[in-house]
């Protein structure tokens, strides 16, 4: 008799309305900053628990050397595009009178003109270089987050190489909630079931609804795992609760 209840009991728990399952808050989005260009930081910006809005600069590298030569290629760029109108100027001069001039004065008008066209492209081109070079040196946001950790301070080498992390950078509009339940359960489980849990050190009840479930299961503690999409959680904590299943 013991022996069948146990059964029904079994089956039941197999069918039941009702998964229990425990999760961490993880942040929906995290990323470990680094740079490719290779240096040492001069100046940082931010610190651990830090708001930062996208593209707002986090750190430099000791770049002025860079910036000085973004300051000449500026400069170059400004001179070239001068020599550039006044060559245009004058062919455009010269091609109205074209009928009366020798081929070869002409040649010579046209000539400049293209060049100094070649130039002007010439020192753009070198600009860009020079600005990208620059940019390399700097750390910058990007999507608005918090600071989560600093792996380097004012001081430290930074090797391109070596891809280094520099800023853990986490975005915390939005954190998931990623339970783990029996494995028995992965056919069960999905997407848009609801589940009501709890957080470690309260007690206010809160629901949710499955985004996604992880096509594999952990063989070393046979659990499955979704992930549920909440707010106004702190990363890192632990809770429990329910999933409903039909």
């Amino acid at each position: 008799m013991k022996t069948l209840i146990l059964a029904l009991w079994c089956v039941g728990a197999l069918n039941a309305a009702q998964i229990y399952t425990t999760f961490d808050v993880e942040p929906l989005q995290t990323a470990e900053l680094t740079l490719t260009a290779t240096g040492v930081i001069k100046t940082m910006r931010v610190d651990v628990g830090d708001r930062v809005k996208a593209g707002a600069v986090l750190l430099e590298l000791d770049n002025d050397d860079l910036k000085r030569s973004v300051e000449l290629a500026r400069d170059d760029v400004a001179l070239s595009e001068l020599r550039a109108r006044f060559a245009e100027q004058s062919f455009k001069r010269y091609e109205k009178v074209r009928d009366v001039l020798d081929d070869e004065r002409f040649e010579q008008v046209e000539s400049a003109y293209l060049q100094g066209q070649a130039a002007l492209r010439y020192a753009k081109t070198e600009l860009l270089l020079k600005e990208a070079m620059l940019e390399k040196s700097i750390l910058r946001a990007p999507y608005d987050g918090v600071v989560s950790k600093r792996h380097k301070q004012i001081g430290d080498g930074v090797s391109g190489a070596m891809l280094e992390p520099i800023v853990t950078l986490i975005d915390d509009a939005k954190v998931k909630l990623v339970l783990g339940f029996d494995e028995q359960y992965w056919q069960v489980v999905k997407p848009g079931n609801h589940v009501r849990y709890k957080v470690d050190g309260s007690d206010a009840q809160r629901e949710g609804v499955i985004a996604k479930v992880y096509p594999t299961a952990d063989p070393k503690t046979r659990k499955a795992y979704a992930e549920v999409i909440t707010e106004h959680l702190m990363s890192g904590l632990f809770g429990e609760g329910t999933i409903e299943v039909e």
